[in-house]
């Protein structure tokens, strides 16, 4: 009787040692999901234009990487919040409600700071932006690489055309216009896995031509260099956007946010 107390006793501990095994390695539960950001009908959108991040003194394509953190950090602080170019969309079609103070981000071209800078720092804040990249230009020096392409585009940056070349479409043939855009359609759909639907017009040229072979190749918005800011039912194909350059200070830059008709520099 003895032994069998004693072996008892062994299988009681061994049970409560595997219960405490058990417990100690078992999953957590998980957190709780974030809050949703309340939606509200906007009162327009700014879309914001940016070329280059650079230092490079008296041209106003570019912007310093400290003015540019400071806009990015005057977004945070004051409660915008940037929306994707679907977002745009939903919104000039459908008056779809928006984050409260919406604007949308949007990069011209495409250059080594396009992902040394912009995309570091955007994806520390957590904001969804657009590059416009010019097709036929990657893997050329000083322009972002393939790779360096996908990699935004599996953390949620939305790439998009600006044709082949870089060509002033209305000076062109409609052959080549047709080319220009169809070509870079194609390689974001082979290259990238896209199926695109946004543009925007090289130097801010466009016409009723090159609108006609916007829409045969399944783009549905395009932006421009006309300033001013988005409403519902602007012309998808002529969407307003705000240029941002060296001389935008964040006093002008504030201005811009919120006017239709803000200062100029």
């Amino acid at each position: 009787m003895k032994r069998y107390g004693i072996l008892i006793t062994i299988a009681a501990l061994l049970l409560l040692a595997v219960g405490c095994t058990t417990d100690e390695t078992s999953t957590p539960p998980a957190a709780a999901p974030a809050p949703a950001v309340q939606t509200e009908r906007a009162d327009g959108v700014s879309v914001l234009m940016y070329h280059m991040i650079a230092d490079i003194p008296g041209n106003d394509a570019v912007l310093r990487e400290d003015l540019f953190r400071e806009q990015m950090q005057y977004l945070k602080d004051n409660g915008y919040h940037p929306i994707t170019m679907a977002q745009l969309e939903a919104y000039i079609d459908h008056d779809e409600p928006l984050p409260p103070k919406p604007v949308c981000i949007t990069f011209d071209d495409g250059y080594p700071d396009t992902y040394t800078i912009v995309y570091p720092i955007l994806k520390e804040y957590g904001f969804p932006w657009t590059l416009f990249m010019i097709g036929g230009m990657t893997d050329q020096p000083n322009r972002p690489t393939l790779a360096q392409l996908k990699e935004m585009r599996d953390n949620g940056v939305t790439i998009a055309n600006h044709t082949w070349t870089h060509a002033e479409l209305p000076y062109e043939s409609e052959e080549r216009q047709r080319e220009e855009i169809s070509r870079t359609q194609a390689w974001l759909k082979d290259e990238l896995g896209i199926d695109n639907r946004y543009f925007a017009y090289p130097v801010g040229l466009y016409d009723d031509t090159v609108k006609q072979v916007l829409r045969d190749n399944g783009i549905t918005v395009a932006v421009t260099m006309n300033p001013g800011r988005v409403r519902p039912g602007d012309e998808k194909l002529e969407v307003k956007r705000i240029w941002i350059g060296d001389r935008v200070d964040l006093e002008h830059f504030a201005d811009r946010l919120t006017h239709d008709h803000y200062r100029s520099l």
